[in-house]
Protein backbone atom coordinates (compact mmCIF):
# COMPACT_ATOMS: atom_id res chain seq x y z
CA UNK A 1 0.00 0.00 0.00
CA UNK A 2 1.44 3.41 -0.98
CA UNK A 3 2.28 5.90 1.71
CA UNK A 4 -0.05 8.87 2.03
CA UNK A 5 2.71 11.31 1.09
CA UNK A 6 3.44 9.38 -2.10
CA UNK A 7 -0.25 9.26 -2.97
CA UNK A 8 -0.65 13.00 -2.37
CA UNK A 9 2.35 13.81 -4.56
CA UNK A 10 1.14 11.52 -7.33
CA UNK A 11 -2.24 13.27 -7.28
CA UNK A 12 -0.57 16.70 -7.31
CA UNK A 13 1.63 15.80 -10.28
CA UNK A 14 -1.38 14.44 -12.16
CA UNK A 15 -3.28 17.66 -11.46
CA UNK A 16 -0.38 19.79 -12.65
CA UNK A 17 -0.15 17.76 -15.85
CA UNK A 18 -3.86 18.43 -16.44
CA UNK A 19 -3.22 22.15 -16.12
CA UNK A 20 -5.13 22.43 -12.83
CA UNK A 21 -4.61 26.04 -11.79
CA UNK A 22 -5.76 25.43 -8.22
CA UNK A 23 -3.10 22.72 -7.78
CA UNK A 24 -0.44 25.04 -9.16
CA UNK A 25 -1.49 27.88 -6.83
CA UNK A 26 -1.33 25.45 -3.91
CA UNK A 27 2.21 24.43 -4.85
CA UNK A 28 3.32 28.04 -5.24
CA UNK A 29 1.82 29.06 -1.89
CA UNK A 30 3.57 26.16 -0.18
CA UNK A 31 7.04 26.54 -1.68
CA UNK A 32 7.40 30.19 -2.77
CA UNK A 33 8.87 31.60 0.50
CA UNK A 34 11.53 28.90 0.80
CA UNK A 35 12.34 29.03 -2.90
CA UNK A 36 12.90 32.77 -2.65
CA UNK A 37 15.15 32.33 0.39
CA UNK A 38 17.06 29.63 -1.45
CA UNK A 39 17.45 31.75 -4.59
CA UNK A 40 18.91 34.55 -2.48
CA UNK A 41 21.74 32.20 -1.53
CA UNK A 42 22.94 32.71 -5.10
CA UNK A 43 21.47 36.13 -5.90
CA UNK A 44 21.64 38.73 -3.17
CA UNK A 45 19.46 41.18 -5.11
CA UNK A 46 15.87 40.36 -4.16
CA UNK A 47 14.47 41.34 -7.55
CA UNK A 48 16.91 38.97 -9.30
CA UNK A 49 16.01 36.19 -6.85
CA UNK A 50 12.29 36.74 -7.48
CA UNK A 51 12.93 36.59 -11.21
CA UNK A 52 14.81 33.29 -10.78
CA UNK A 53 11.88 31.82 -8.85
CA UNK A 54 9.42 33.02 -11.48
CA UNK A 55 11.55 31.46 -14.22
CA UNK A 56 11.59 28.24 -12.22
CA UNK A 57 7.80 28.08 -12.04
CA UNK A 58 7.62 28.61 -15.80
CA UNK A 59 10.17 25.84 -16.33
CA UNK A 60 8.23 23.48 -14.06
CA UNK A 61 4.99 24.13 -15.95
CA UNK A 62 6.75 23.53 -19.25
CA UNK A 63 8.48 20.36 -18.05
CA UNK A 64 5.94 18.69 -15.78
CA UNK A 65 4.77 16.26 -18.47
CA UNK A 66 8.34 15.01 -18.91
CA UNK A 67 8.98 14.73 -15.16
CA UNK A 68 9.81 11.06 -14.59
CA UNK A 69 9.51 11.02 -10.82
CA UNK A 70 13.05 9.84 -10.14
CA UNK A 71 13.14 12.45 -7.39
CA UNK A 72 10.38 14.12 -5.42
CA UNK A 73 8.63 17.10 -6.96
CA UNK A 74 10.14 19.31 -4.27
CA UNK A 75 13.68 18.10 -4.96
CA UNK A 76 13.18 18.57 -8.68
CA UNK A 77 11.85 22.11 -8.24
CA UNK A 78 14.80 23.15 -6.09
CA UNK A 79 17.24 21.53 -8.53
CA UNK A 80 15.73 23.54 -11.39
CA UNK A 81 15.89 26.69 -9.28
CA UNK A 82 19.53 26.06 -8.36
CA UNK A 83 20.49 25.77 -12.02
CA UNK A 84 18.59 28.92 -12.99
CA UNK A 85 19.93 30.94 -10.06
CA UNK A 86 23.51 29.80 -10.72
CA UNK A 87 23.23 30.85 -14.36
CA UNK A 88 21.92 34.30 -13.41
CA UNK A 89 24.65 34.67 -10.78
CA UNK A 90 27.37 33.80 -13.31
CA UNK A 91 26.03 36.41 -15.70
CA UNK A 92 26.30 38.92 -12.86
CA UNK A 93 29.86 37.83 -12.15
CA UNK A 94 28.91 36.27 -8.81
CA UNK A 95 29.57 32.77 -7.52
CA UNK A 96 28.81 30.94 -4.28
CA UNK A 97 31.42 28.47 -3.07
CA UNK A 98 30.23 25.34 -1.32
CA UNK A 99 33.79 24.10 -0.81
CA UNK A 100 34.93 27.04 1.30
CA UNK A 101 34.25 25.57 4.71
CA UNK A 102 35.40 28.64 6.61
CA UNK A 103 37.07 26.73 9.44
CA UNK A 104 38.18 30.05 10.90
CA UNK A 105 34.66 31.44 10.69
CA UNK A 106 34.40 33.97 13.55
CA UNK A 107 30.68 33.32 13.79
CA UNK A 108 31.24 29.77 15.05
CA UNK A 109 32.95 28.62 18.25
CA UNK A 110 36.34 27.45 17.02
CA UNK A 111 36.76 24.88 19.77
CA UNK A 112 33.69 22.95 18.57
CA UNK A 113 35.43 21.82 15.38
CA UNK A 114 38.58 19.92 14.51
CA UNK A 115 40.84 20.95 11.65
CA UNK A 116 38.81 18.93 9.15
CA UNK A 117 35.53 20.51 10.20
CA UNK A 118 34.13 17.66 12.30
CA UNK A 119 32.60 18.24 15.74
CA UNK A 120 34.83 18.16 18.81
CA UNK A 121 32.11 19.28 21.20
CA UNK A 122 28.69 18.65 19.61
CA UNK A 123 25.81 21.01 20.44
CA UNK A 124 22.65 19.79 22.09
CA UNK A 125 19.85 18.29 20.07
CA UNK A 126 18.61 20.58 17.28
CA UNK A 127 15.06 19.94 18.51
CA UNK A 128 15.90 21.89 21.65
CA UNK A 129 15.51 25.13 19.72
CA UNK A 130 12.36 24.10 17.90
CA UNK A 131 10.14 27.20 18.09
CA UNK A 132 6.95 25.33 19.00
CA UNK A 133 8.72 23.37 21.70
CA UNK A 134 10.18 26.46 23.35
CA UNK A 135 7.40 29.00 23.32
CA UNK A 136 4.75 27.74 20.95
CA UNK A 137 4.61 31.16 19.30
CA UNK A 138 5.19 32.70 15.92
CA UNK A 139 7.66 35.28 17.20
CA UNK A 140 10.40 32.71 17.81
CA UNK A 141 9.84 31.22 14.37
CA UNK A 142 10.30 34.67 12.89
CA UNK A 143 13.58 35.04 14.79
CA UNK A 144 14.70 31.64 13.47
CA UNK A 145 13.87 32.54 9.87
CA UNK A 146 15.66 35.88 10.24
CA UNK A 147 18.70 34.04 11.59
CA UNK A 148 18.62 31.68 8.61
CA UNK A 149 18.37 34.63 6.22
CA UNK A 150 21.46 36.19 7.84
CA UNK A 151 23.61 33.08 7.30
CA UNK A 152 26.48 33.03 4.81
CA UNK A 153 25.13 32.08 1.40
CA UNK A 154 26.36 28.49 1.32
CA UNK A 155 25.14 27.74 4.84
CA UNK A 156 21.75 29.34 4.17
CA UNK A 157 21.24 27.17 1.10
CA UNK A 158 21.93 23.95 3.03
CA UNK A 159 19.91 24.91 6.12
CA UNK A 160 16.97 25.99 3.94
CA UNK A 161 16.88 22.66 2.16
CA UNK A 162 17.50 20.46 5.19
CA UNK A 163 15.69 22.19 8.06
CA UNK A 164 12.98 24.24 6.36
CA UNK A 165 12.12 22.08 3.36
CA UNK A 166 12.99 18.75 4.98
CA UNK A 167 15.15 17.39 2.16
CA UNK A 168 17.46 14.51 3.01
CA UNK A 169 21.24 14.82 2.99
CA UNK A 170 21.36 12.90 -0.30
CA UNK A 171 18.74 15.15 -1.90
CA UNK A 172 20.52 18.28 -0.69
CA UNK A 173 23.83 17.11 -2.13
CA UNK A 174 22.10 16.41 -5.44
CA UNK A 175 20.41 19.82 -5.61
CA UNK A 176 23.60 21.73 -4.75
CA UNK A 177 26.05 19.35 -6.46
CA UNK A 178 28.22 19.07 -3.36
CA UNK A 179 29.76 16.21 -1.40
CA UNK A 180 28.17 14.78 1.72
CA UNK A 181 31.11 16.06 3.77
CA UNK A 182 30.56 19.62 2.54
CA UNK A 183 26.83 19.35 3.16
CA UNK A 184 27.35 18.06 6.68
CA UNK A 185 29.84 20.75 7.70
CA UNK A 186 27.79 23.59 6.22
CA UNK A 187 24.68 22.26 7.96
CA UNK A 188 26.44 22.07 11.34
CA UNK A 189 27.82 25.56 10.97
CA UNK A 190 24.53 27.03 9.85
CA UNK A 191 22.65 25.35 12.69
CA UNK A 192 25.23 26.62 15.18
CA UNK A 193 24.75 30.19 14.00
CA UNK A 194 20.97 29.93 14.13
CA UNK A 195 21.15 28.37 17.59
CA UNK A 196 23.40 31.18 18.83
CA UNK A 197 21.02 33.81 17.44
CA UNK A 198 18.04 32.17 19.12
CA UNK A 199 19.87 31.79 22.42
CA UNK A 200 20.45 35.54 22.45
CA UNK A 201 16.72 36.14 22.02
CA UNK A 202 15.45 33.38 24.30
CA UNK A 203 17.92 33.59 27.16
CA UNK A 204 16.29 35.01 30.31
CA UNK A 205 17.41 38.53 31.22
CA UNK A 206 20.06 38.76 33.95
CA UNK A 207 18.69 39.00 37.46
Amino acid sequence: MAASGTTDETALIAALRRGDEAAFRQLVARQQPSMLAFARSFLRDRAAAEEAVQDTWLALIAGIREFEGRSTLKTWSFSVLANIARSKARREGRTVSFTDMGYNDPGVDADRFSGDGTWLSPPGQWSEIDPERIVGGRQTLEHALAAVDALPDNQRAVVTLRDIEGLSATETCSVLDITDANQRILLHRGRTRVRAALEQVLSPPPA
